[in-house]
């Protein structure tokens, strides 16, 4: 396995302590409460590692360097954590195939900030907002939703009771949704301001 797998691979794992702060214990569940599950003929599908939204995630955040890479959907699937299961709540929300779906992150292993990537293909930026609202209170309904500008970047931070690590920060644009995690405001201002 080569080093660029292993980070990848290890950035799976950051992305479920990323959603474990989102809402607390829980695994997002369907509607039936059954875990979610990769969607019918996945299983079959090449999917491409996503180098192309990789490349728009910093490098290094306030003096911070992070470990960046993108996993192939099926991979992201088959890694069976909760990150999986949120990706799959935007998938079946918005209406979309895993064929259309790219996921890169960018990661410091000390856990101080946490920056996850996911391109929707074709779909609108409108679309994708209501659905990272929708996914928040699915996730916790006492979530609290508020919008506001950060790093120049119109932003929706999510407050979850239950997080010991400050708001999740969603940046929707175009196609893609960028979520930031930092107990530190200033390392996430300065990912927001590096993103395009």
């Amino acid at each position: 396995m080569t080093a660029r797998r292993l980070v990848a691979l290890g950035l799976v794992a950051a992305l479920a302590v990323l959603v474990t702060a989102c809402g607390g214990s829980s695994t997002p569940t369907a509607s039936s409460g059954q875990l979610l599950s990769i969607p019918p003929g996945s299983q079959n599908v090449e999917f491409a590692e996503s180098a192309k939204l990789e490349a728009t995630l910093p490098d290094t955040v306030g003096g911070v360097a992070l470990q960046k890479g993108s996993l192939n959907v099926l991979q992201f699937y088959t890694g069976g954590n909760s990150a999986a299961n949120i990706l799959t709540l935007f998938v079946a929300g918005l209406g979309v195939t895993p064929a259309q779906v790219g996921v890169a992150a960018a990661v410091d292993p000390d856990g101080k900030i946490q920056i996850l990537a996911a391109e929707f293909n074709g779909v609108s930026s409108s679309a994708i907002q209501a659905q990272v609202e929708a996914v928040a209170k699915g996730v916790d309904p006492s979530v609290t939703l508020a919008n506001t500008t950060i790093g120049g970047k119109s932003v929706t931070t999510a407050t979850y009771p239950s997080s010991k690590t400050g708001p999740v920060i969603t940046y929707v644009t175009g196609d893609t949704l960028y979520i930031v995690q930092s107990s530190d405001p200033a390392l996430a201002e300065d990912a927001l301001k590096q993103l395009p």
